[in-house]
């Protein structure tokens, strides 16, 4: 989290907190691996429920205690985006935190770039970082909750303007009308020409406001010039300050221009975050979190600028030659001689034109390894402003893998070579980790791939193989559905058909994926789909987990096998597939 001792506004935060309820959380997925490392990240000082299904959801919030919500994608039976908007609708207050791998992040892009998913966690996930966006998660909720105690009547304002943006340009056409003969009818005619006019001023604003709005749902907040939507609101709030439609757009400009800043910062783009938290203190924000994001935002700059310039002595230490390591003496000066022809006799050698000639000699090899060093020094230089950039490997002929590759070509008994050598491996194994937790693993593979290209090995990097391979196994295995038909069932337990289903005379059908383990017993149920959600699930699950199979054999030898399939409920026979 990007915490502050030092902060000002921290201890009002605390204060806060303990005079208000304990911010609960509420975690819908059935992966117990992202469950237990949710907990581990926020403790015991807060409460976290865990449901496995879409409907309990709707019932923890209604009873008005939980304030965030972390959805695991692959637990819901429905789009993402759908669910997601709706409990917005239901909850607009609710802070939603989606969980998932990197195709359910792009369908949830529109909504995060809305601002309505503060947060996307990409699984698997780190406890390190799962503690970063369960704080984060956690401050945004206090203060929105802040926000709301201290200003009730502008929530309301903004909330009810937010209504007013869909009428649009029409809306206000029909509206001007309206007032205009009705002023006319109350005011008279004289009173008329002068209450119409501010018709009119409002209709000239509606056209604004609506661009204003397109360019917020584009998320377009400061681009492009003139048509972003910090300019549009901006212009209309200096228009008219007591425009409630006006007040709660900008509000809700700079909401994401903050929002913009801290991710920015969690993920070090400090130019990025620097430069929406200057917009945002140029827009008028004089609130907290501006302070504290620039407070943030120094500290970030003084570690990387104290790294530099270690780095910097360290590189200077290893590459400046020693004077005393080369004596350079002045050149002589050489006396013409003259040319002979083919006619002429070979002039007299002596000894001193042949100390002369050695010396020359000398002095040209001496201004060769200057040269080099020089060269050397430079080529060292670069490698090491790649490396505090970041550039491992891009651009092709100028990033850090080309200089430390041409150096060691040029100077391979260079003894700085060992630890740049390690510096950069290093660094690609870092990226290489944070592929593999990601889930990206042809990105994984690559960054392996660019250390061999180095020559670099460590334990790390063997681990990340090793991890690799396992996922690219256990991906393969997941994938690779054997049909049921091709397993010998051993034992089966019907599943008990819902007493509300029943009630009500429900059918339905549940498709679900299993594993059969060596052993023949069944494990990592999911459920993939389902006819009527919320209704069938739980009862098929429950049942199949005790279902037994003959243990599927491979060369002779019994091996884990990954299966479906589509359990239906029927009021005629109750269960069965």
């Amino acid at each position: 989290m990007l915490a502050s001792d030092e902060d000002g506004s921290t201890l009002q935060t605390l204060k806060f907190s303990l005079a208000s309820d304990i911010v609960e959380l509420l975690v819908l997925t059935g992966d117990e691996g992202f469950l237990q490392t949710l907990r581990d990240a926020v403790g015991s000082a807060r409460r976290l429920w865990h449901v496995l299904s879409a409907d309990k959801v709707s019932d923890l919030l209604v009873a008005g205690e939980v304030g965030i919500v972390v959805l695991d994608t692959q637990a819901l039976h429905e789009a993402p985006s759908v669910f997601v908007a709706q409990i917005k609708r239901q909850f607009p207050d609710l802070v939603v935190v989606a969980a998932g791998h990197r195709d359910d992040e792009t369908s949830l892009a529109g909504l995060i770039s809305a601002g309505l998913v503060y947060r996307f966690i990409h699984k698997p996930m780190s406890p390190a970082r799962a503690k970063l966006f369960a704080e984060a998660a956690i401050k945004k909720f206090e203060d929105q909750r802040r926000h709301a105690a201290t200003a009730p009547e502008y929530k309301r304002a903004a909330s009810s303007s937010r209504n007013r943006l869909i009428g649009g340009t029409a809306g206000a056409l029909v509206l001007m009308g309206a007032i205009a003969w009705v002023v006319y009818r109350s005011g008279g005619e004289e009173a008329a020409p002068a209450r119409t006019g501010e018709a009119v001023k409002d209709l000239v604003a509606s056209p604004l406001l609506a661009r204003a709005a397109a360019a917020l749902a584009a998320n377009k907040l400061t681009e492009p010039p003139g048509d972003n939507a910090l300019e549009l609101y901006s212009g209309l709030q200096a228009r008219n300050p007591a425009d409630a439609d006006a007040r709660a757009g900008l509000t809700e400009v700079h909401e994401r221009l903050l929002a913009r800043a801290e991710n920015a910062l969690l993920e070090e783009r400090l130019d990025e975050a620097a430069a929406a938290i200057e917009t945002a203190r140029k827009s008028g924000v004089e609130s907290g979190r501006v302070a504290f994001l620039s407070a943030q935002l120094a500290k970030s700059r003084e570690q990387i600028k104290a790294v530099q310039e270690r780095v910097l002595q360290q590189s200077r230490a290893r590459t400046e030659p020693k004077a005393e390591e080369i004596p350079v003496t002045p050149l002589p000066t050489l006396a013409a001689q003259p040319t002979a022809d083919e006619h002429s006799p070979e002039p007299a050698r002596d000894a001193d034109a042949d100390a002369d000639g050695a010396g020359q000699l000398q002095k040209h090899a001496q201004l060769q390894k200057i040269d080099e060093l020089q060269r050397n020094a430079e080529l060292l230089k670069s490698l090491n402003e790649r490396l505090l950039q970041d550039r491992l490997i891009e651009p092709a002929n100028d990033s850090a893998k080309h200089y430390y590759l041409t150096l060691k070509q040029l100077d391979a008994g260079n003894a700085a070579l060992g630890p740049l050598l390690q510096d950069l491996g290093t660094r690609l194994a870092a990226k290489a980790r944070r592929a593999l937790i990601l889930g990206q693993y042809d990105a994984a593979k690559s960054w392996l791939e660019e250390e061999s290209a180095i020559g670099f090995s460590s334990a790390e990097v063997s681990s990340a193989q090793q991890d690799l391979d396992a996922d690219l196994a256990k991906q393969n295995f997941m994938t690779n559905l054997v049909p049921a038909g091709q397993l010998t069932l051993l034992k089966t337990v019907q599943p008990a058909y819902p007493i509300k289903a029943q009630n009500n005379k429900i059918e339905g059908w549940v498709d679900l994926e299993f594993t059969v383990s060596e052993t023949g017993k069944v494990q990592d149920v999911t459920v993939r789909a389902t006819s009527v959600p919320g209704v069938f699930e739980d009862a098929a699950v429950k049942a199949v987990n005790q279902w037994r199979y003959r243990p599927n054999l491979r060369d002779a030898k019994p091996v884990p096998v990954r299966t479906q399939i589509r359990l239906r409920f029927s009021l005629s026979q109750p269960s069965g597939r």
